[in-house]
């Protein structure tokens, strides 16, 4: 397990208030990153965009980075799956999105997914709650693809449904690792999706240096914000916590990063939630909900760190 630390014995509490103002904190992080991922795809093209976003992460946590015997190859696969499998997909699916909102729920997938991954892998058996909640969550997503907000809404939405099978996959994998400090398992991720991205970068987009010299030194807070502000400081926050508190106590508030991307999408790129977006939406997330609170009651590997984080 990533995180191997009993917890304190206040961990039957409920969240403190001032706990509760990270969590909430670390869902608007990741739920701004939806914008800045938007803008910054624009302006670098999707696949520099994750390059250079890892390369920053991989830069700020070289220091952590250490061999772990007889756990490369998973740490390896690990890599792949999430730089290459995820990231690239999430980011491309947000970049051709005509919707931000709808790209955000479905990105919400990841729990189910990961859910009926442990069912077909780990033997994990769920209840009729659980199997109808996933029921309801893929149905949220089914009515969103019905609503023609953008040429390529459809694909953004298959695009991100697979990102969330390759998140849902890792998740898996992740949780098969032992003793594996969360910060190095962040940089040896980095370091992997930094080095697959800079090929599949340099061969599908061909940037050159000049390119990014042309670039506006300004733009480049879109990277810096994915990197640090949701990934850095948004897990950094979240396995703090984690460490303080049982999952069940923090599983209730996944989706609100959803929320607040909806919210920055609207507020700052004029997104327009229409009836069925919120009625997709309010369906998926209800499933989601429901499905990571009784994952949490049991040992069922749940991703409470959102998909493009």
């Amino acid at each position: 397990m990533v995180c191997s630390r009993p917890y304190p014995t206040r961990c039957a509490e409920l969240v403190s208030h001032l706990h509760l103002f990270v969590l909430v904190s670390i869902n608007a992080l990741w739920g701004f990153n939806f914008v800045a991922g938007k803008l910054g795809t624009e302006e670098f093209g999707p696949l520099l965009f994750i390059t250079l976003r890892f390369a920053v992460v991989m830069i700020l946590l070289t220091a952590f980075i250490r061999w772990v015997p007889g756990q490369m190859l998973r740490i390896l696969a690990i890599g792949l799956c999430l730089g290459v499998g995820h990231y690239a997909f999430i980011f491309w699916g947000i970049h051709i999105a005509g919707s931000l909102s709808s790209v955000a729920i479905t990105s919400q997938l990841t729990v189910p997914l990961t859910t009926i991954l442990a069912i077909l892998f780990l033997q994990e058996r769920i209840g009729r709650t659980r199997a109808i909640a996933i029921a309801i969550s893929f149905a949220g997503v089914v009515l969103l693809g019905f609503e023609p907000v953008g040429p390529e809404h459809l694909l953004a939405l298959v695009l991100t449904t697979i990102a969330s099978l390759a998140m849902a996959v890792a998740t898996i994998m992740i949780r098969t690792l032992n003793q594996v400090a969360i910060f190095n398992l962040q940089a040896w991720i980095a370091l992997i999706a930094t080095v697959s991205m800079s090929l599949i970068t340099w061969v599908e987009e061909k940037p050159t240096i000049n390119e990014l010299f042309v670039i506006p030194l300004t733009s480049y807070w879109t990277v810096v914000y994915s990197a640090v502000g949701a990934t850095i400081i948004g897990h950094g926050l979240l396995y703090y916590l984690l460490r303080r508190y049982p999952v069940n106590n923090v599983a209730p508030f996944i989706t609100l990063s959803t929320l607040f991307a909806m919210g920055f999408g609207v507020l700052f790129l004029d997104d327009v939630l229409t009836p069925r977006i919120i009625a997709g939406g309010l369906l998926t997330l209800l499933g989601v909900t429901i499905v990571a609170i009784r994952n949490a009651g049991t040992n069922t590997p749940v991703s409470i760190s959102r998909t493009t984080h």
